[in-house]
């Protein structure tokens, strides 16, 4: 895997009349989309992370980009960010950056079913109509190698996968070629607000800001803290195996109703196998631990719904630290001060969302309305901010 300079890049700077960089912190998807959103209009830009670019769930994660599932508040944001993907080629300069394709949800049993049933008019109800129940016999004929004892699936069109590292290095190297600059590896010790402005102290020295940005994932309910605001996570660590490379057969992601799967095939012929199984995350240390126990949960199952796939080798193992909120929705929105701005908490789904939130978090820092509703996402939902 390609690995990024951590040295400090310092580029050409925006030539209007000079005020205060935005100090974002945190260089994963979101903080990286974000000052890319925030160069592209002009900006000044600082991006500061502890340790390097997509470090930890930004560069690890499964990669999927999917409506399929979420929480219906977190929809209308999905939408946004996929319209994004549909250009991310052009708009990061790369190729083969997103792999279109199909997500799909397969029902084992008639527990799955009745799930995926009331699910979908739960939608409809909500006037979203992108998943759709899809019988056995036509997902045999899209995905042959299905075991028979699948009864269905919910199903959505033009959702498919990316590398997450590559995405997540691509917004941060066009924020660099647009003026942003990275400096890495640096830990953010206090945030403070003085006179008129905020000064953020670091382990280097000092920056002046108007605008902060806490884009800092499982550590970002520290940076929260230092600006007054209580907004807890959870840090835990999402499961991920690669294994040996198998012939090519499988052209959608896979998942299961009411279960643990996320499965996916490379270009290689490699599978990506996850979905929900968290080892454990020690933040203080910056240091994962599998358990074995959640690994096999996975990998069984992907032997249910493809029973070639029962005696596959695993080759490699790994997890990220990502940070949870109590309601598995991210904190989006303004702190209790001026100039704060919040975007984490994103519990292992906020990869897809990575552009959409890139553009709110540029909206917000500009005082521009963000043209989807953020409110669910909102920093105040849990307790009130001093």
């Amino acid at each position: 895997m390609a690995t990024i300079n951590d040295a400090t890049v310092s580029v050409r700077r925006n030539t209007a009349a000079p005020t205060r960089p935005v100090v974002i912190i945190g260089a994963g998807i979101q903080g990286c989309a974000t000052a890319f959103f925030l160069s592209q209009r002009g900006q000044s830009v600082i991006v500061l992370d502890k340790d390097h670019v997509g470090r930890h769930a930004s560069g690890v994660n499964a990669g999927g980009v999917r409506r399929l599932g979420r929480d219906i508040n977190e929809i209308p944001l999905s939408l946004v960010a996929m319209d994004w993907w549909h250009q991310i080629n052009q708009l990061l300069d790369i190729e083969d950056g997103f792999h279109q394709q199909f997500y799909v949800k397969v029902a084992l049993d008639d527990a799955g079913a009745n799930l995926a049933g009331s699910r979908i008019q739960q939608l409809e109800k909500a006037g979203f109509k992108h998943e759709k129940w899809v019988e056995p016999e036509q997902l045999h004929r899209r995905i042959p190698h299905l075991t028979k004892s699948i009864i269905g699936g919910v199903l959505v069109e033009g959702d498919g996968w990316a590398l997450p590292w590559r995405i997540t290095r691509a917004f941060y190297e066009q924020a660099v070629k647009l003026g942003a600059e990275f400096r890495t590896p640096v830990s953010v010790q206090s945030v403070d607000y003085v006179g008129d402005h905020w000064q953020v102290t670091t382990n280097v020295g000092k920056l002046e800001a108007d605008n902060v940005v806490n884009c800092a994932g499982a550590w970002g309910a520290q940076i929260a803290k230092m600006v007054g605001d209580d907004m807890p996570v959870e840090a835990h660590a999402p499961m991920l195996v690669v294994t040996d490379r198998q012939p090519l057969f499988l052209d959608a992601v896979i998942g299961v109703m009411g279960g643990t799967l996320s499965l996916k095939q490379l270009d290689n012929g490699s599978m990506v196998i996850g979905g929900g199984m968290r080892g454990v995350a020690d933040p203080d240390q910056n240091k994962t631990q599998l358990t074995p126990v959640g690994l096999s949960k996975f990998v069984m199952t992907a032997g249910r719904v493809f029973s070639h796939l029962r005696d596959v080798s695993i080759l490699r193992a790994w997890a990220g630290i990502e940070g949870y909120t109590a309601d598995n929705l991210p904190f989006i929105g303004r702190g209790s001060q001026p100039g704060i701005i919040h975007g984490f908490g994103f519990s292992a789904h906020g990869f897809q969302l990575g552009p959409g939130v890139g553009e709110v978090l540029a909206d917000l820092v500009m005082a521009r309305q963000p043209r989807v509703d953020i409110s669910p996402f909102a920093p105040q939902r849990f307790s009130k901010l001093s």
